[in-house]
């Protein structure tokens, strides 16, 4: 068995965005989600991206509205369809991991096994002190199969009911709605990792150096700055 145990990961993508652009270099290179142990490519119509890459469909509107206090993207009834999509296709019940990634975060999933393997038993992994940030989440198999109860739950299956009805979410990103969802009301274990994620929204401000071994660096847009972050990174490992 691998370290860290198996991993399913995937990425939510906004047709004809550059997001596109980006899975298509990353499933060439066989990189980010694609080097995990199984994958998938989410999003609200059937695409054909590359040979071999063919979106799965969530029928939802991917429309965001920016708002709240940090103005973030409000997205969590999005991510609620994505959840249940990953939930019904029983990913959590084959995989010890389940690893939400946004398409701009450049993810070494080979940095993530060493963590994973510390953090055997726990419910999810949080990636910065601020609280979960959306670029990389790391939910375990178990904590999805509790989620995955708040949903059958509810009266058409489509969103984990507790969660809905005890939580004040309409200005909440995804990210914070999930971590709320998992601890405050399922009190789901975490423990939070600083080598997940370095970003400038979790006092990373040398982000774009991408000059350390760091499991996730985020955000790099355009296929060639994901690139050299990459390359960046991996030789700031080698000289170490």
């Amino acid at each position: 068995k691998k370290l860290g145990g198996s991993f399913f990961c995937f990425s939510l993508m906004v047709p004809g965005s550059y997001e596109e652009d980006l899975l298509k270099f990353q499933h060439e290179e066989k990189i980010s989600i694609f080097g995990c142990d199984e994958w998938d490519v989410y999003t609200n119509r059937t695409i054909h991206i590359a040979p071999g890459l063919t979106t799965s469909l969530v029928p939802v509107d991917l429309t965001v509205t920016f708002g709240g206090d940090s103005y973030t993207a409000l997205n969590s009834w999005i991510f609620i369809a994505v959840w249940k999509k990953v939930i019904d296709d029983g990913r959590h019940m084959t995989h010890d991991w389940v690893v939400k990634v946004d398409p701009d975060a450049v993810f070494f999933p080979e940095r993530l096994r060493p963590i994973a393997e510390q953090y055997k038993g726990l419910g999810y992994i949080n990636n910065c002190k601020y609280g979960l940030h959306g670029p990389i989440e790391v939910i375990s198999g178990q904590a999805l199969k509790v989620l995955e109860a708040d949903y059958k739950a509810s009266y058409d299956g489509k969103a984990p009911k507790q969660c809905v009805e005890k939580l004040h979410f309409g200005l909440w990103g995804e990210d914070f709605f999930l971590s709320r969802c998992l601890w405050q009301i399922h009190n789901i274990t975490r423990e939070t990792e600083g080598a997940l994620m370095c970003e400038a929204h979790c006092d990373c401000p040398d982000w774009y150096w991408c000059d350390g071994d760091r499991v996730t660096y985020h955000p790099f847009k355009r296929t060639d700055m994901y690139r050299q972050c990459m390359a960046n990174s991996i030789a700031a490992v080698s000289k170490a």
